[in-house]
């Protein structure tokens, strides 16, 4: 069982995911997974790279680093995991977690796109003719 889906983010911001693997009746969650029982594959522009797949226990969101992709069971979930990383580039990233014994991927890509700059709204009053 694969599961895939897009989603679009802006630039400097952690991006929080969850991470679904069931066991052969396809509704029982697996609980206990580690990095150690998992593959972690990044891809930016279809790239592979060479980032650490890490634990995530203990590490706030403001201490995500750019260059290693942080996994944890969500405590008091079991079953339920948090996948955190921070993109370091504008493009596209693709984001693959394998279960290989129970033959399960989660896939997931994401456009990371520049954060928009605030507009001031509104109209702007003059009563001074520009050329004076």
């Amino acid at each position: 069982m694969s599961t895939t889906r897009g989603r679009l983010v802006t630039t400097n911001n952690v991006i929080l995911d969850q991470a679904d693997f069931f066991q052969l009746d396809g509704f029982t969650r697996v609980t206990g997974l580690t990095i150690s029982t998992l593959v972690c594959q990044l891809f930016f522009q279809n790239i592979l790279q060479p980032w650490t797949f890490v634990t995530g226990a203990g590490v706030t969101d403001a201490q995500v680093a750019s260059g290693s992709v942080y996994w944890v069971e969500v405590a008091g979930s079991p079953g339920i995991y948090n996948v955190r990383f921070r993109p370091n580039a504008i493009g596209y990233w693709r984001l693959l977690i394998t279960y290989p014994l129970g033959t399960q991927i989660m896939g997931q890509d994401y456009d990371v796109v520049p954060a928009s700059v605030p507009v001031a709204g509104g109209l702007k009053a003059s009563f001074v003719k520009p050329n004076c």
